[in-house]
Order: C-alpha cells, then structure tokens, then sequence
C-alpha cells in the first residue's frame, strides 16, 4: 500500500542511500537471492535480480519507505522481483511432460541417461518436439544448480543420472542406508517445492 511521500525517501536520498550501500547489505541480499532460488526459478542470477532492485528504486517503481533499513529493503524488493520474473519464466519456458520426453527418444534423438528408463507408445507429433532432449538437459542443469552446495546430494544425483544401483550409490557416495534415503527425500522435496508445477517426470527410483 502506497504512502505519503514525506514517509518515502526522495530521489536524491534513493540516489544517496544507493551509492553508500554496504558491502554487508549487498552480500546478505546476495546470498538470499541466492537461497530463493533466484537462478532456478528465473533464469537470472542473484546479480541480475540485485540489479534490478536498484533500477526498480531508481525509476520510483519501487518506493523506499524510510522505516525501512537497506538490508529488508534490498531482500524484500529482490523477493518481488523474483516473484515477477518466476510468473513471465512461467509463460514463456514450457515445462516437458512425460509425454514430451518420451516423445524424444521415439523421435530418434540420442537420449540422456536420464531418459532411458521412460517408456510409452509411439508418438505421431516428433517434429512437434525435436527439441524435447535439449529441454531434458536444461532441466537436469536446473536441478543441479540446487544441490551445488550440497555434495551429498550432488553425489547422489551424478550416479544417479549414470544410472548406478542404490548398492553402488552407497559405495560411491560412502552412504550409509540411512543417508541414502535422506538425501533421496532432501532432494525430492526441494525440487518439488522450486518446481511445484513442473518436473513431472522426475521420479527417483530405488
């Protein structure tokens, strides 16, 4: 809700405040940019959305009250923006079903490893989806970027795309059966929770 000017900073002062960011306030709105899942969810890096918040302050498309600190001003206008982009991500990227990458190994393509399980009957719409194989990769990129922090699940998913048994996942990763299946479930919430209305395909098999 819009309030008065005299409770928003004037363009000078947005001008001012801008310029003399910390470096402490710039790096902690990074790193939330970052936990939100700015590149996964948008296409764009935590520095794009950081460069949009400011071009958003600066055209006063985005008001800076001044009983807001530059840190909760940075996190909640990035928070917007990535909101706004992940709604045009949305409408212009088309998440692959099932069907469509099925699609692509009935169409000839050289399928990934992580396709050679799926199974269904023969489509008449290839042309249709000669890229489907180009769309698996780039999800599957997607993913990773999720997990790079995390070299259980990191590990776990690069054996996995191999199509290595459980039994040689656990020697692989030195899992325990215990930190098998936690890592499966850490993934699988993760992705389903940044992709609530894509990856349909994405079942992880034991």
């Amino acid at each position: 809700m819009e309030t008065s000017s005299g409770e928003h900073y004037s363009d000078i002062e947005v001008q001012e405040k801008l310029e003399n960011l910390a470096d402490s306030d710039i790096a902690r709105a990074l790193q939330v940019y970052r936990v939100l899942g700015c590149t996964a969810r948008t296409g764009l890096t935590e520095h794009d959305v950081f460069n949009q918040v400011v071009m958003k302050t600066l055209s006063r498309e985005r008001r800076w009250p001044k009983d807001v600190n530059a840190t909760n001003f940075l996190i909640q206008t990035g928070k917007s923006v990535i909101s706004n982009e992940e709604e045009k991500h949305a409408k212009l990227v088309h998440t692959p079903t099932v069907d469509e990458l099925t699609t692509a190994n009935e169409c000839g393509l050289t399928p990934t490893r992580s396709t050679d399980k799926l199974s269904h009957e023969p489509s008449e719409t290839c042309i249709e989806h000669s890229q489907s194989e180009n769309m698996v990769a780039i999800w599957i990129e997607k993913i990773q970027q999720l997990f790079k922090d995390d070299p259980e699940a990191d590990c776990f998913l690069k054996h996995k795309l191999e199509e290595q048994k459980k039994s040689r996942i656990l020697v692989l990763c030195d899992f325990s059966d215990q930190i098998y299946r936690n890592v499966e479930k850490r993934i699988k919430d993760k992705v389903r929770k940044r992709f609530p209305n894509g990856l349909p395909w994405w079942e992880l098999n034991t």
